[in-house]
């Protein structure tokens, strides 16, 4: 028993405010149009909602659960008794009707899911009840029959693991990995980058002189030789609206439009002086620096100084005859004491040379290492001086004389940016007493390094230094936090400065022209680069969105069934393509490994084709329809008696929307799916509207004019059944006007129905492109002639249409309309007629 939704309403879930929103769904087939932000996305969350109490958005995209908190209900939605409510009236087999009611208990919060009762004819009940309709669950944490571009992103933008769980839902296997990693990287491969150059080259094509040459260049990029005659055609006419001369070669023509620009932001205002560089880090002694002190401190303890006084007499000594290999002791051959130089003794000043020389080479090393450090320090003074913007080493008459002041900054900007001037002020007074007081820390961290070289010969204060190294560090700390300060209140004063002196100087866009121009190979790469991903992008909705979910035991026949099924929605998606969707199912020799397979044909006939998996093959437009077909695939696998499709067609796939519009809505309709369309682009909504109108649609559209109302859903549906209904409530009105707009909703409908019926007959005779519009502006008059020998089930048939137009135009015209039993029959008359002819 499969129940049919009749309508949808919200009240205060998510994008809905407080005031009842109610979807008619009377049709098998439903078209909502809905520019972005106007509540379209929640609208198929509500769907989700009614029916499994959740939204899985929160399970499939959040980083984190507690990004969702709050999510359900409308956030500015009073805090009071007003419900969030989600309701539909729905209508089973026997022709009863029921309402469902899902209304919200507790919202999500950081670490709790949403809770939810579920009612059915208002008496509490389970969502396994809801099986008793027909409504058809699949595994979670995708359940609900709604496809949607959130969940279909999903699979392009998470971790392998969230991927990972997205597919066991569908297919309920494991090894996808290679599939879920490829897909999820498209996303970030393909996303349009806003390129610099781009910028700069859409800032050229506005200014008049350069329109001409660029201005064409964004819609469609030339090759780099036609982009760099481009370039100089673009040089020639901003020197001859300079009134200068142009140079044959493009890079003189170039370098004469940098000369003149320079000249003129010079005469202008000397900008160049805003400009700050960077501060040179504070010198870091590494372990090196370190260990050669403290060797040489270890040498200075070990070695006294009477010792390295006496180390050269003791040189001279062991170099004498006979010393270096003396046995025995013998008479001092320095001082002539008897016996007194001995094997020992020789050892003893072996040892003390030694010991003199590894004082030599840490003294030296300590040396090198304290000058080395003395030069970095001194160093400072000059790089910080380079580095501060050039004004603060210039005198006030020096900075009068250049033409820098702040009045001249002021006079630049004409007060619209006056707020960044003092800005930029506040932070280059922090930096002039920063640099001050690094300057000073400076001077004390040369000095002691200059006191620990000049005193070397009584050891070196590590501590001393360690101490002026800190200060320093902490000062010059200060002073690069200043500067970067300065520097960044400085970039958009100097970009506003910049801008005012161009304008004055009649230069807008030089720079930027200059800059491109320097590298048109770079800027035809981002070009095509741009077009390229922009292209890809609108082709990228998503794939593999649900696959059926039969277990492991069952999946060789569940695949096999399941694959012809995809198949059939792929060829009415992309018929007769040489590449094309061919099977998926388990690998060979595995078990839980699923593989998609793509046939690749040389001609139409796709004899003699080459297997492949689909994402080595496969463009991202081949990949959203895939993923489209795997949906519905399972939608019909399942038995599911409605569907909700929230933008199924890519908005650049013309041919795929075609395709879409006739041959799977057409197959939806014989399958008696009723499918809600969800989509942004009018032109589909539109066509829909005009393929099934003789076929009755539901029409809507959404609206969002007022967060605080927010979104409103207008039934704009102008199906039979809708005019036959007011007609219906006019004709029992007592007033005569009320019976007058009655006969003008009936003559509609009847034009309608004999439109329709028409539409019906020329499709039966092999017309297949007739529409509604086929007849525009044709009346009953013309129409009821060509349509009666249509009304063959009875023959009285044509004598009630004929009927029912006389009664209609005596109600349009001027004389007294008829009386209200007349206008109610004549309903039942045209309604009679719809359901004998035009059936659901």
């Amino acid at each position: 028993m499969s129940a049919k939704i009749r309508s949808l309403t919200v009240e205060g879930f998510r994008a809905y405010g407080a005031s009842p929103q109610t979807l008619n769904l009377s049709t098998r087939t439903a078209a909502v149009w809905g520019a972005n932000s106007t509540g379209k996305s929640s609208l198929a969350e509500a769907f989700e909602f009614l029916l499994t109490g959740r939204i899985v958005r929160r399970e499939l995209l959040a980083s984190s659960v507690d990004e969702f908190a709050d999510a359900i209900r409308n956030a500015r939605l009073p805090r009071g008794d007003e419900e969030v409510v989600v309701s539909a009236r729905v209508s089973i087999g026997d022709g009863s009707e029921h309402e469902l009611r899902r209304i919200l208990v507790a919202d999500y919060s950081k670490k709790r899911p949403c809770t939810s009762r579920l009612e059915i004819d208002g008496s509490p009940a389970r969502e396994e009840d809801l099986e008793q309709f027909g409504f058809t669950f699949s595994e979670p944490p995708l359940r609900a029959p709604v496809l949607t571009q959130d969940t279909l992103s999903y699979v392009f933008s998470v971790r392998p693991v969230d991927r990972a769980t997205y597919f066991k839902a569908l297919l309920e296997v494991t090894d996808l990995d290679d599939l879920r990693n490829e897909i999820a990287a498209l996303a970030d491969r393909v996303r349009p980058t806003d390129a610099p150059i781009l910028r700069k080259l859409q800032r050229c094509a506005n200014v008049p002189a350069l329109a001409d040459s660029l201005g064409r260049v964004s819609a469609s990029p030339p090759d780099l030789a036609s982009l760099v005659a481009r370039i100089g055609e673009g040089a020639q006419a901003v020197l001859e609206n300079a009134g200068a001369s142009t140079p044959d070669r493009l890079d003189h023509r170039l370098r004469k439009i940098e000369s003149i620009l320079a000249e003129r932001r010079g005469d202008a205002f000397p900008v160049d002086w805003l400009r700050t560089g960077e501060i040179r880090a504070t010198p870091q002694p590494d372990t090196t620096f370190w260990s050669a002190l403290d060797s040489y401190q270890d040498e200075t303890r070990r070695v006294d100084r009477e010792t390295r006084e006496l180390t050269q007499l003791f040189s001279v000594a062991l170099g004498l005859p006979g010393v270096a290999g003396l046995e025995e002791a013998v008479d001092c051959p320095l001082c002539g004491a008897h016996a007194t130089l001995t094997p020992e003794r020789i050892d003893t000043i072996r040892e003390h040379v030694r010991a003199r020389g590894k004082f030599n080479a840490a003294e030296q090393a300590a040396s090198n290492a304290l000058a080395s450090l003395r030069a970095e320090v001194e160093g400072l003074r000059g790089s910080d001086s380079a580095a501060m913007p050039r004004h603060l080493g210039t005198t006030r008459s020096g900075r009068r004389t250049a033409g820098f002041t702040i009045s001249r900054m002021r006079e630049l900007l004409a007060g619209s940016d006056a707020e960044l001037i003092e800005s930029w002020v506040v932070t280059l007074r922090r930096l002039a007493r920063a640099r001050i007081a690094a300057e000073g820390a400076t001077g004390v961290a040369a000095a002691v390094v200059r006191q620990q070289i000049d005193g070397m010969s009584t050891g070196v204060d590590q501590g001393a230094i360690r101490g002026a190294l800190h200060e320093l560090a902490e000062q010059r700390g200060r002073l690069n936090g200043a500067a970067r300060a300065t520097a960044r209140a400085a970039q958009p004063l100097l970009a506003a400065l910049t801008e005012s002196i161009d304008a004055e100087a009649d230069a807008v866009g030089w720079q930027e022209f200059l800059d491109i121009a320097d590298d048109p190979a770079g800027l035809r790469e981002a070009l095509v680069e741009r077009e390229a991903r922009a292209q890809v992008s609108r082709e990228l909705g998503a794939a593999l969105k649900q696959i059926d979910r039969g277990k492991e035991r069952v999946l060789d026949d569940k695949f096999t069934d399941y694959s012809d099924l995809v198949q059939q929605w792929w060829e009415r998606l992309r018929p007769e393509e040489p590449t094309y969707f061919s099977s998926v199912g388990p690998r060979t020799g595995t078990v839980r490994t699923i593989d998609f397979k793509a046939g690749l044909a040389p001609d139409s006939d796709r004899a003699g084709s080459i297997m492949r998996d689909v994402v080595a093959v496969f463009s991202q437009s081949q990949l959203h329809c895939l993923g489209l077909a795997l949906f519905l695939a399972r939608a019909q696998h399942e038995g599911m008696g409605f569907i909700v499709l929230d933008d199924p067609v890519l908005s650049s796939d013309d041919d795929y929307r075609v395709h879409f519009q006739t041959e799977v809505l057409g197959a939806l309709r014989d399958l008696g799916v009723q499918t809600v369309v969800l989509t942004q682009n009018h032109d589909t909504w539109k066509d829909l509207e005009n393929l099934y109108g003789h076929a009755g649609i539901s029409m809507a559209q959404l609206i969002a004019s007022s967060p605080a109302q927010g979104s409103v859903i207008d039934n704009t549906s102008d199906g039979l059944v809708a005019k036959i209904s007011r007609a219906r409530t006019l004709a029992r009105g007592g007033h005569p006007d009320s019976r007058k707009e009655c006969g003008l909703h009936l003559r509609d409908a009847g034009e309608r129905f004999c439109k329709e019926l028409l539409v019906n007959d020329a499709r039966r005779r092999g017309e297949n492109n007739a529409s509604l519009t086929d007849y525009a502006g044709k009346t009953l008059e013309w129409l009821c002639p060509r349509v009666s020998p249509l009304l063959d089930e009875d023959a009285s048939h044509p004598g009630k249409l004929r009927v029912f137009k006389d009664r209609v135009n005596q109600a349009c015209h001027d004389n007294a309309p008829p009386g209200a039993s007349t206008m109610v029959h004549a309903c039942g008359e045209i309604d009679f007629l719809r359901r004998t002819y035009l059936p659901e």
